[in-house]
């Protein structure tokens, strides 16, 4: 309604000027109200000729009836304006005339919190009667009002009715009051957004300033009309005492003076309520998902009654203070939601404001409705998402509930709380406005994009609810939820795809990975990844991340390989988490490299922080195939469950990922684990194709000899290099033929002197018969090591092992290189490698020593014609089964001129 004095229309034998003047609004509505007054035909009086600069409240108190809390006593408030009496011009022995200092233009009287009125428990009297003669029905009397004005002669109006008009859209409440028949006032009341109530009468009259008032409503209008037609009212309450019995009832009044001027005045009772423990409380409360699937999305009904009192001589209901609803253990946040999903900023909703609330649509998450008996009609809502650590928790969650009904807003704000190990939630809404309810309705709303997912598994879960009311009455109860679809045994049928983007041998590709769960599945916790053989990284141009920065998910760009896009949350719509990223480390743990798997966890409004999980890097010391080896995955974050459903691994940085040269059918091998520890193995076809181009060209240089080992029956050092220029496939065997004036020493090449592998695994192999290095341009620093004899319980003579060991920030790469050593029917030494790895080598060197430890010796003189005539023959088989043979023959060196032995003095014969 407008908050304007009403005109009344003009009717015959009445002047217009008459009709518009109008009685000061009293306060009142749902609580103690505020008096005003005032109008008249005219006096010869000029009204409000004091000083305007002095406008002040010259007296205010409030009182009730009976000070049981949530009783219905009979509440007063009076109050008078700074003013002087002078004597009556009409008749001096006439009570005095007021002069006011200044004219009051608008009364608001902030009643006590708690304090309430039910206008719609009493019949109304229409704005048309109120205006006319008629006087309003008799049971529309809600209280009583004295008024003292200027320019009444002294006349005060004692007793003037306070009438329940029938109520305007958009207001709540109309109350009315009649001085005389022809005086009118209007109140109307506000909520204020801490549930308390606000009368407001403004546009009091100019010439007749309001002096003085006396307001009373009625607790029970039955039994307080003195007049004898009461006896047959309906016995019902209109006044209610707030039902808190710890702050003492206080009332401030705000006067606005049409001078500008404003007065204040405050008045509280003699102390608290009384009597709390005898206020009724028994609230209920049930909690109903909208689906019964088991681990499905899912939204909720939460119902609250609060069954409320409206005894004459009882005692109203307890206003609830506090609610607390703890879901069942299982039910959580739904990641799925973030799909859309927005947040309500705190100057969007306006908390403890009146400003409008202008929540993005994308945040409200359900609806509510309110029925109260203040209001005819149900209040209705919405239920909106709350900024994370923005809002008036600074929680990570929070909720905001707006209630809207006629003239009347309410807003509340609600602290979700998850269970940082559980992810069960708890929501506590605390200090509610002091105002009566009869049912509370929340309905979260349902789909795949509910905010919540239900258990995992059937059976009947519990809700847990604590009400507390103002009075300190807490009321704790259980409600039962049953979960009777879905109910299948929860398996593990894990997905994996994994592949080279462009599968072409020994080309640069993007690696993909792709890892899941079907929705009813049992939740993924690691996997172990068991790459094929030849699918390699370029770890040369890389910069490892150090573990520090690793764990804290600090890594540099420069490290970064590749990156991440992972699925979360139950139902059909998961929501799709962008920007993760995969670093190479240095070792972890007991692995030579690692990975720093980086994923923010931002959906939505929803900023969970960044999701880190390690993973060690496995190279095969014979093979070099890699295995790479996860941590789990972290089932929850600041409690909320992740629920992932798909994790994708693109190791996609230009040029890193290297295919293989064999175009052999292969696979990508790998065992995924769930939370509850079930293991499944998975696989994926790997195949690269058109290896066949690829040239096999290697080049072998063979260099024996040196100063004084150069002749028969002694030692001799060699020295093999092999070299690859890019572009070339891969060598799978290479096989070399030593010439026949060379062989073996058996003293040393023999299983008894060769090493155990028990010693080999221990690394104290103690007669070391020559070293290597290897270069590759995967690797910045090049592997070296020793070369050991190593007994091969199969075979006759040990195996020839390189024993290669990374230097530089790849010193923890182990590998292996194995040669079978065998003495051909002439008696030739033949060194065969036939498990090279599938990576590409640009200079291998190995070299023997003489000595005690020689492997080699001279059968006839090394610089001899015929022997630098000796040829070695060369074998080489490529990844892509290219073999490439020939006959090379050997740089000898330490020879003096004219192919005679250099060494001219007897040496012993080793």
């Amino acid at each position: 309604m407008s908050n304007r004095w009403a005109k009344a229309p003009h009717r015959p034998g009445l002047s217009r000027q008459r009709w518009r003047h109008a009685l000061a609004r009293v306060a009142a509505v749902v609580g103690i109200g505020a008096a005003a007054v005032a109008a008249g035909s005219g006096a010869a009086f000029a009204a409000g000729a004091l000083d305007p600069e002095q406008f002040a409240i010259e007296s205010f108190t409030t009182a009730t009836s009976d000070m049981q809390a949530g009783g219905h006593p009979d509440v007063s408030t009076s109050f008078a304006f700074h003013h002087e009496e002078v004597p009556n011009v009409i008749d001096p022995s006439w009570p005095p005339d007021g002069v006011t200092y200044g004219r009051a233009r608008r009364l608001e009287i902030d009643l006590p919190v708690g304090l309430v009125g039910d206008p719609t428990a009493f019949e109304t009297c229409s704005v048309d009667q109120f205006y006319s003669l008629t006087p309003c029905p008799a049971r529309s009397q809600v209280g009583v009002t004295d008024v003292f004005a200027a320019g009444f002669n002294g006349t005060r109006f004692e007793d003037s009715g306070i009438f329940n008009l029938e109520r305007p859209a958009g207001e709540p409440v109309l109350l009315g009051i009649k001085p005389n028949p022809v005086l009118y006032a209007f109140i109307k009341v506000k909520v204020k957004p801490d549930g308390g109530l606000t009368a407001i009468t403004d546009e009091l009259p100019l010439a007749h300033p309001l002096v003085a008032t006396d307001v009373t409503l009625w607790g029970v209008p039955a039994d307080s009309n003195p007049a004898n037609v009461a006896r047959d009212w309906p016995r019902v309450p209109f006044m209610a005492a707030t039902t808190e019995c710890e702050t003492t009832p206080t009332t401030t009044l705000r006067a606005y003076s049409y001078e500008g001027k404003v007065a204040t005045a405050t008045h509280s009772l003699a102390g608290p309520m009384e009597n709390c423990d005898r206020v009724p409380f028994e609230p209920t409360m049930t909690a109903t998902p909208t689906s019964r699937a088991a681990a499905g999305p899912t939204g909720l009904d939460v119902q609250i009654k609060v069954p409320q009192s409206d005894l004459p001589r009882g005692i109203a209901t307890a206003h609830v203070d506090e609610v607390q609803i703890a879901l069942p253990n299982g039910m959580s946040v739904s990641p799925s939601s973030a799909n859309g999903l927005q947040a309500c900023s705190p100057a969007q909703f306006g908390y403890r404001t009146d400003s409008a609330v202008t929540c993005p649509e994308a945040s409200k998450i359900g609806t509510i409705a309110i029925r109260t008996p203040l209001l005819e009609q149900p209040m209705g809502g919405s239920v909106y998402l709350a900024k994370q650590n923005d809002n008036p928790f600074n929680s990570l969650l929070a909720l905001y509930i707006l209630a809207e009904g006629t003239g009347v807003t309410i807003k509340l704000a609600g602290r979700v709380d998850p269970d940082p190990v559980t992810g069960q939630l708890t929501t506590t809404f605390r200090d509610n406005p002091q105002l009566p309810f009869e049912q509370f309705d929340l309905a979260f709303k349902s789909g795949p994009r509910a905010p919540l997912v239900n258990p995992r598994t059937c059976g009947t879960y519990q809700s847990t609810t604590r009400i507390t009311s103002w009075t300190n009455k807490t009321v704790s109860a259980t409600t039962p939820m049953t979960i009777d679809q879905g109910c299948a045994p929860i398996g593990f049928r894990p997905t994996f795809d994994a592949g080279s983007v462009n599968p072409v041998g020994g080309r640069s590709s993007t690696f993909s990975l792709t890892f899941g769960r079907g929705d009813h599945d049992q939740e993924l916790r690691d996997i172990t990844v068991a790459m094929p053989e030849g699918l390699t990284g370029v770890l040369a141009k890389t910069t490892l991340c150090a573990d520090g920065p690793a764990t804290a998910g600090g890594c540099g760009e420069a490290s970064r390989i590749g990156s991440v896009t992972t699925a979360a949350g139950p139902g059909s719509t998961p929501v799709n988490i962008q920007g993760g990223r995969v670093y190479l480390t240095g070792p972890y743990k007991d692995a030579p490299l690692g990975l720093s798997i980086v994923v923010p966890a931002v959906a939505g409004p929803f900023d969970l922080g960044n999701v880190i999980v390690r993973a060690g890097i496995y190279v095969d010391r014979s093979s070099a195939a890699l295995r790479v080896v996860s941590e789990p995955l972290p089932r929850i974050l600041q409690g909320i469950p992740l629920h992932v459903r798909t994790v994708n691994v693109a190791i996609d940085k230009p040029g890193f990922m290297l295919n293989p040269t064999s175009c052999k059918a292969k696979s990508v091998g790998g065992r995924i684990t769930s939370q509850n520890g079930v293991g499944a193995d998975v696989s994926s076809r790997f195949q690269v194709g058109d290896c066949g181009r690829l040239p096999i060209a290697p080049r072998l240089s063979l260099r024996v000899g040196t100063r004084g080992r150069t002749g028969a029956e002694r030692t001799t050092p060699l020295t093999a290099t092999l070299t690859q220029t890019p572009g070339q496939g891969n060598l799978r065997e290479v096989s070399v033929k030593l010439p026949t004036i060379l062989n073996s020493r058996l003293q040393v090449v023999n299983q008894r002197h060769a090493c155990s592998i028990e010693q080999y695994r221990a690394e104290r192999c103690p007669n070391p018969i020559g070293s290597a290095s290897a270069t590759t341009p995967l690797l910045r620093d090049p592997l070296r090591g020793p070369v050991y004899l190593l007994r091969n319980p199969a075979r006759r003579l040990p195996d020839m092992v390189v024993r290669l060991k990374g230097t530089g920030v790849t010193s923890a790469i182990k590998l292996d290189v194995v040669a079978k050593i065998t003495i051909g029917r002439d008696l030739s030494l033949i060194n065969t490698f036939d498990t090279v790895p599938d990576v590409p080598v640009s200079k291998f060197t190995l070299r023997l020593i003489p000595g005690r430890n020689g492997a080699v010796g001279v059968v006839r003189n090394l610089c001899t014609k015929e022997s630098r005539r000796a040829r070695a023959s060369l074998s080489f088989r490529g990844q892509n089964g290219r073999l490439v043979s020939r006959r090379q023959r050997l740089q000898i060196r330490g020879c003096a001129g004219g192919g005679k032995d250099a060494t001219t003095k007897p040496s012993p014969r080793r």
